[in-house]
């Protein structure tokens, strides 16, 4: 963004002032704030437009950010998705009333049959329930198994 700093500023309307003269100075100057007006009148109308049209839209800032630093809105957003998946995850859990199964997966004879018996593995298909932790949602596979 634009930083004028005093010394910058100064150096700028002494510039100013050399090129067009003590009498054209203030005419431009009511020219440059009208034209600085109108600018922000057309910024702001074009904002409410486009909120009216789309209510969902985040605040200005915000977009203003994501636009600075995308990785960090996109982390936001990431941990968000995160949140709001493991809460989904919680409540279906409590709805249903049954705790997680965990632990290792049943072993599975090479017929697909469960090979303690308990008629969990169906033949051609090996049963696996993951592991869960609550905070980090699925845990991943133990490469020793692959």
């Amino acid at each position: 963004m634009l930083s004028l700093s005093p010394a910058k500023l100064l150096v700028l309307l002494v510039v100013a002032l050399i090129v067009l003269g003590p009498e054209k100075l203030p005419q431009v100057a009511r020219q440059l704030g009208a034209a600085w007006g109108d600018l922000r009148r057309f910024r702001s109308r074009l904002e409410s437009d486009v909120r009216g049209a789309f209510p969902d839209l985040p605040p200005t800032h915000e977009v203003a950010q994501a636009v600075r630093s995308p990785l960090a809105f996109l982390d936001r957003l990431a941990d968000e998705h995160e949140k709001s998946k493991a809460v989904e995850e919680s409540e279906g859990d409590e709805v249903a009333g049954a705790p997680l199964a965990t632990g290792p997966p049943p072993a599975v004879a090479s017929n697909g049959n469960s090979v303690n018996g308990d008629g969990a593995g169906a033949p051609g298909r090996a049963r696996y329930v993951p592991d869960v932790d609550a905070a980090h949602g699925v845990v991943p596979d133990d490469p020793s198994m692959n």
